[in-house]
């Protein structure tokens, strides 16, 4: 059971963060499929992909999302918080806190499924992740969505560099757990292509300042494509070209995604 529950997690990490991007763009209804826009879903409205979070639309200014594959061996917890408008921009944030220690520990053993040697502790950690948005329409029907994130954790003790997962997506975004703090900039463009079918393109870069110079940033790009069945269902193909600085050097990576989406009115 713990050999599957870490191969979930790897290929959850690897495909989630291809698809927290959609937007029923055809009637721009933003509120739904809104992941990665300031906009919330109405009140009561539930989605959840195979890759995507659980998100429940709580109220006109709140609403919560968790990871229910992870939740149970990485609880997680993020809230999305609508604060109007400034200077032609809608503006959110999102605040989420994780506790990625029992998965880690899980992952530390031998042999096959083991991504952690056994031999180093893992500390309690608490991670924290703020994000700012601020989304426009442009050119009739398309969204650009800005963002800018402060993330920050807490441990109980030191944690061994050795322990890192050098996996693409994995890594960089585990980063914070070893350097306590750091940053990302991001853009995204969604809009319409035709009849059904709309596109999602973006880019975001990490950093993180106390990393040494040779490890501590990375670059994401993402092109997705939508097909779009109704307000309950759609899916969602495309790819990530990934750089990121690993210890063992720069890579480039070249990946696929696939995710199928639904949602619904309790």
């Amino acid at each position: 059971m713990k050999r599957i529950l870490i191969y979930v997690y790897v290929a959850f990490i690897l495909l989630s963060s291809f698809s927290l991007v959609a937007a029923d763009v055809m009637g721009l209804n933003w509120q739904t499929w809104s992941v990665g826009t300031t906009e919330l879903l109405p009140p009561r409205r539930v989605e959840v992909g195979v890759f995507q979070p659980l998100r429940y639309g709580f109220s006109d200014k709140l609403e919560f999302s968790v990871h229910p594959l992870l939740f149970f061996v990485m609880p997680n917890f993020d809230v999305k918080w609508a604060h109007g408008e400034m200077g032609g921009f809608k503006i959110a944030s999102v605040h989420g806190i994780t506790y990625p220690s029992l998965l880690m520990k899980l992952m530390a053993k031998e042999g096959i499924g083991g991504f952690i040697s056994p031999e180093f502790d893992i500390p309690h950690i608490f991670s924290f992740q703020n994000d700012l948005l601020a989304s426009r329409q442009v050119f009739g029907k398309h969204l650009v969505t800005v963002k800018l994130a402060f993330n920050f954790a807490f441990k109980s003790g030191p944690l061994d560099s050795d322990t890192t997962i050098d996996l693409p997506v994995v890594y960089i975004r585990s980063g914070v757990y070893y350097h306590d703090y750091g940053f990302r900039l991001g853009a995204d463009l969604k809009g319409p292509l035709s009849g059904r079918w709309s596109y999602v393109v973006d880019s975001d870069f990490f950093y993180y300042p106390t990393a040494d110079s040779d490890i501590n940033s990375a670059f994401e790009h993402k092109g997705l494509v939508y097909w779009n069945k109704s307000g309950s269902f759609q899916l969602c193909f495309g790819y990530l070209l990934s750089y990121c600085e690993y210890p063992f050097g720069t890579q480039w990576h070249l990946l696929p995604l696939v995710d199928l989406q639904w949602g619904w009115t309790r």
